[in-house]
């Protein structure tokens, strides 16, 4: 991440570790081979064998925007995955309803390939909306408090820009902010990240635009993918009422 969110990282990993309902699989060191060389999901249905939609509190939560991620806002529609952010005002300021879903099963080292849009106004994979401040669009690699983390996020306030971060641990960070010549919530974009033991690469639209050999993680990792609010000037945005969607193409991970 771009900003230091170490509760916010707590609460997800607490959620992971705890949430008995949901049976999410934990991943330790001998979980880094995954059960194929390669998974693609292309979204015809959402296949709960494969994913779970979040619905907890969310990390946001702060005086004037509160809120939860709702399991109805993750949805598939015409071989899309359909992620939505609803926010209104309420009683306590601003009241959200985002999406999130995370893989049940855990991958490790190898490629990952997302093609999404970042969120606007549209639903329509074809025809573009208005992009909004106020939200994070994100495509991670996700288990343990941040024992694994790995980021692609974009804001809604800097459409233009790809935020990479790399978490060992929620004290062990690299990140990059990355100025783009594609603005994220009109137009579908491909984002690569190559995790190996030594290092992850960052790529859009197959070119190279980060890489560090710093903080790399070694547990193996839920996919996830989510949007969700912010009322900040400094990340995400300031809050803007209504509801905008993040659209998701297709997944591939590929083992090295």
């Amino acid at each position: 991440m771009t900003i230091h969110r170490t509760a916010a990282a707590a609460l997800l990993g607490l959620w992971l570790t705890a949430c008995n309902d949901l049976s999410t699989p934990q991943a330790t060191a001998t979980t880094l081979r995954p059960a194929a060389a390669t998974w693609t999901e292309t979204f015809d249905t959402l296949d709960s064998a494969r994913w779970i939609r979040s619905s907890w509190p969310g990390f946001w939560q702060a005086p004037g925007l509160t809120g939860g991620f709702d399991p109805s806002l993750a949805s598939v529609k015409g071989g899309h995955l359909l992620l939505t952010l609803n926010v209104q005002a309420c009683a306590t300021g601003l009241c959200a309803r985002a999406a999130e879903i995370q893989s049940a099963q855990t991958f490790g080292f190898g490629r990952y390939t997302y093609r999404f849009r970042a969120a606007s106004t549209s639903a329509n994979p074809s025809r573009s909306g208005k992009v909004q401040s106020g939200n994070i669009s994100g495509a991670f690699s996700y288990v343990n408090d941040s024992a694994t983390e790995i980021d692609l996020e974009i804001e809604g306030n800097r459409p233009r820009t790809l935020n990479a971060a790399v978490w060992n641990t929620v004290n062990n960070k690299s990140y990059s902010v990355l100025p783009t010549g594609v603005t994220f919530g009109q137009s579908f974009q491909t984002l690569t990240y190559e995790w190996r033991p030594d290092r992850v690469t960052y790529f859009l639209n197959g070119t190279k635009v980060w890489e560090t050999t710093q903080n790399v993680p070694q547990q193996a990792a839920h996919i996830m993918l989510n949007v969700w609010p912010t009322n900040s000037a400094a990340w995400g945005g300031t809050a803007t009422t209504g509801t905008v969607h993040m659209l998701v193409d297709e997944i591939r991970f590929e083992a090295f």
